[in-house]
């Protein structure tokens, strides 16, 4: 009879999104039994979901990258770390001596975002060879706030995280916190329930969306507007703030930039603003008496608009309108931490601008969009790319014009991938690196933790070992840079614990030890604000309230240049849903429920819309844009606006088998291939993922199948 090891129980947290949730993991002779939330966790296990109840089905799943794997002919060999190593680098050389340190660039992926080691030493290594060729998924939903945050403040990482539990007042513009959970550059654990909380003692939640998600269903009132014009919707609350003189600027801060607003305000009237937005004009007066009136508030922007065309003004002037009513770092309203690293103040202004060579567009956090990507590999001349290094991601799932990148790739000289999987984007790969579950190693990552509403930090640990050889990320990127001649910070940092400690020791008042020291993590101090006010009257520094490029795209797209109006007949704008048990383009390779969601291939549809199309509940459909078609089965609801059609974000890359090419796993569709890379936020350079014109008509291909539930 087979001799069983004694259940373990080990403590750690998630880190697939930025909420961290603690983890209880049981553990029996080296496998991962089951996961539970870490309920002896004082900050985070209350968002604990299936994500990471089922993320131990990911790290043991037959098809990960388990050695290095190098590409010989069709098939991929295994190889040790020292082999790859020698031919990476030797090609990676030989390239930069033919072509110059930028025909080398990186891709880092969401994923490998949340590990501390591995993305330090990624873009540790890109900073060595002395490259200029960064990308990031940041550009696929962030880039909008970056920018936004940049103009109006001049920190581009700045996190303005809303102070939930004293507010009075709650407008949430395009997000969804009942599903994707209160984060996003600014992580409040509980959220959506702490808001609701706040909601049963008085306070007003208002909800800007197209759609009745989750989260309008639960609020005090939900206003629909159309999609890429809350724009519209926030200009035309701060105009009727301004001409009704109830606006109040903080005393603390110099502001610049009122008058340029208010004249801004003043050139279009509240009547025109309804119509581009398609709200009544008394809807968007009593939201800005109301947002106004009430003693603490916020106004906060979420994903949806910053996938749009215009995301950037959406942000700006969701920051406007937090600085114009005396929102910023005060009770109820948004403010700024400052634990244990203030990661936005201490990278402000580190981070050059420089100009794509193809397309001239401007860098966001240092950073090129992956929309260029494909024109830049393609693309003759200096500077063209011909090596990249993808870490932890999957762009041709992901960003935009997957087809377009994923045959430019192919026409690389050198292409690695290090990654748990050979996903849909490492196909051409030359080198497969393994990578390391994150329930399978140690660390501290300080920086996610800077953007806690409250001082907290936990370590990691691992729960089990990873497969045997597998090495953590960073050392293969510090190898890779040794063999080059290249060592990644000059040599000076030897590895993430050594960057985490000196991180951690600018707290003052705890240190890496300490930290290890509490499994469940730890709670270091009481949550202050007064940080951003005081910082920048420390500093000298100015908000502008009206930027003048922001202000100049705001100019053109009230001209008529840019304005989105509604769909052409026939026509249906793309939104998009998140789906609990997705991250991004991640997790679908799970065989558990994280990969088995039904609705991953389905395309919500307004009721009315679809019976004057003549579609009925569950007809299979062709949904086709310019750049692409889908398929996917038509779910008839009442909580979407009529001329838009909601299809679930980030499903449908497939799964390859590392040992044969053969693909081994797909689910879902990739609503992504409907949009183009050329289409873009002109202030951003984020594509409309959010936005894109598509048509629906019957997909004759699919045979019938079970009639669908319907959204009520």
């Amino acid at each position: 009879m087979a001799q069983h090891s004694a259940p373990q129980t080990v403590f750690t947290h998630c880190l697939i999104c930025e909420q961290l949730c603690g983890l209880e993991a049981q553990v029996q002779d080296g496998v991962i039994q089951s996961i539970r939330p870490d309920k002896q966790n004082p900050y985070t296990w209350r968002d604990f979901c299936v994500k990471g109840q089922q993320s131990h089905e990911v790290a043991a799943s037959p098809y990960r990258v388990k050695a290095p794997m190098k590409r010989v002919g069709d098939r991929y060999v295994e190889a040790t770390y020292a082999e790859a190593v020698d031919d990476i680098a030797t090609r990676l050389q030989a390239i930069i001596d033919a072509h110059g340190k930028d025909a080398v660039a990186g891709y880092l992926g969401n994923p490998m975002g949340f590990s501390a080691g591995a993305a330090a030493w990624h873009f540790g290594l890109l900073a060595a060879i002395g490259t200029n060729q960064r990308y990031g998924v940041q550009s696929i939903d962030s880039n909008a706030k970056h920018v936004a945050c940049d103009h109006v403040f001049g920190l581009e990482t700045l996190a303005l995280i809303p102070d939930i539990d004293s507010t009075d007042y709650a407008l949430l513009i395009g997000t969804n916190p009942a599903v994707s959970k209160f984060n996003w550059g600014g992580k409040v654990p509980n959220g959506w329930r702490r808001l609701k909380d706040r909601a049963k003692a008085g306070a007003e939640i208002v909800v800007v969306d197209p759609r009745r998600t989750e989260t309008a269903a639960g609020a005090t009132r939900h206003v629909a507007a159309m999609p890429e014009t809350d724009w519209a919707f926030l200009l035309g609350v701060i105009k009727v703030i301004l001409d009704e003189g109830r606006e109040r600027l903080p005393p603390e801060l110099v502001v610049e930039g009122l008058g340029e607003l208010r004249a801004m305000a003043a050139s279009i009237t509240l009547g025109q603003l309804a119509k581009i937005c398609d709200v009544p004009a008394d809807d968007i007066t009593s939201v800005a008496r109301g947002f106004a009136g009430a003693k603490r508030a916020f106004a906060f922007a979420g994903t949806g608009p910053a996938l749009a065309r215009h995301g950037v003004l959406t942000h700006w002037l969701t920051l406007a309108l937090n600085v114009l009513t005396d929102r910023v770092d005060r009770e109820g309203g948004r403010f700024a931490p400052n634990w244990p690293y203030n990661l936005p103040m201490a990278n402000a202004g580190k981070e050059p601008k420089r100009r794509s060579r193809v397309r001239g567009i401007e860098t966001v956090v240092g950073q090129y969009s992956l929309a260029e990507l494909a024109d830049e590999i393609t693309t003759p001349g200096d500077g063209q790319i011909r090596a990249l290094i993808i870490g932890g991601g999957n762009p041709v799932s992901t960003g935009a014009g997957g087809a377009k990148l994923a045959s430019a790739l192919g026409k690389l000289d050198l292409l690695v991938s290090v990654d748990l999987f050979q996903r849909e984007s490492h196909r051409d790969a030359h080198w497969l690196i393994p990578a390391v579950h994150f329930l399978e190693r140690d660390e501290c990552h300080v920086a996610l933790h800077s953007y806690n509403d409250k001082p907290f930090i936990q370590a990691s640990r691992a729960v089990v070992a990873p497969p045997p050889g597998v090495r953590p990320e960073w050392t293969f990127y510090r190898d890779l840079a040794d063999a080059m001649g290249k060592p990644v910070f000059g040599g000076h940092v030897a590895s993430p614990d050594d960057m985490a400690a000196g991180m951690i020791a600018q707290s003052g008042s705890i240190t890496l030890d300490d930290v290890r020291a509490a499994p469940h993590g730890l709670l270091y101090g009481e949550r202050t604000m007064g940080h951003f006010l005081s910082y920048f009257s420390k500093e000298g520094r100015k908000v502008q309230l009206c930027p003048d490029q922001l202000a100049h795209e705001l100019a053109a797209v009230l001209a008529g240049d840019r304005l989105v109006g509604r769909p052409p007949a026939g026509s249906y704008r793309i939104i998009s849903r998140r789906r609990n048990g997705m991250m991004n383009a991640s997790l679908a390779e799970s065989s558990g429920s994280i990969g088995r969601d039904d609705t991953a291939e389905t395309i919500e549809i307004n009721r009315v819309d679809a019976e004057d199309a003549g579609i009925a509940q569950g007809d299979a459909l062709l949904v086709t844009s310019d750049t692409g078609k889908i398929s996917a089965r038509a779910v008839l609801s009442d909580d979407v606006r009529r001329g838009i059609v909601v299809l679930a974000q980030g499903w449908g890359s497939p799964l390859f088998d590392p040992a044969t090419s053969a693909q081994v796993f797909r689910h879902g569709h990739d609503r992504n291939k409907l949009v183009s890379d050329a289409d873009l936020d002109p202030l951003s350079a984020v594509p409309r993922l959010n936005g894109t014109l598509v048509t629906l008509q019957p997909d004759l291909s699919i045979p019938l199948a079970t009639p669908l539930a319907e959204e009520c």
